[in-house]
């Protein structure tokens, strides 16, 4: 992929964990909070969920932007996996083995979760192309002919 294509891709990148992180700051958990028996409260674990994801959105951005200064194939391919990553530990984040949501479905922090899924849905498979795109000299290859 030639540095101008590469340029492109690598903001696409860094645009959709933004998206990601604005939505999981924006949308956000469920507003109420938990009582505890001491009398204080604390926000629910969906609170927690979000505000982890969009930290994790800021790491993606970060690699994205890494990357497109990235001039060999190795450098670039280990960017994208760690993008692909990145995308993936997001994703994980609502899942019920992670921080997890809250029990009722119709709480709004389920809605939050399917964009952010959606969107990490995105991002890896940008990050595959990333991937397989990562070699700046293809463009210059031979083709093949009959």
């Amino acid at each position: 992929m030639r540095k101008t294509a590469w340029t492109i891709a690598c903001a696409v990148a860094a645009v959709v964990m933004a998206a990601m992180s604005v939505v999981s700051a924006f949308m956000g958990g469920c507003p109420g909070v938990l009582e505890l028996a001491s009398g204080s409260s604390v926000p629910m674990k969906c609170h927690w969920t979000f505000i982890a994801d969009a930290f994790i959105g800021i790491v993606g951005i970060v690699i994205a932007l890494v990357a497109i200064s990235c001039k060999e194939q190795s450098g670039r391919r280990a960017a994208s996996i760690g993008y692909i990553a990145t995308a993936l530990v997001a994703a994980c984040m609502p899942a019920p083995f992670a921080i997890g949501l809250c029990a009722n479905p119709d709480m709004h922090c389920h809605s939050t979760a399917i964009i952010v899924w959606a969107l990490c849905a995105v991002a890896a498979i940008v990050g595959i192309v990333l991937v397989a795109k990562a070699n700046p000299a293809a463009a210059n290859l031979p083709k093949r002919s009959l």
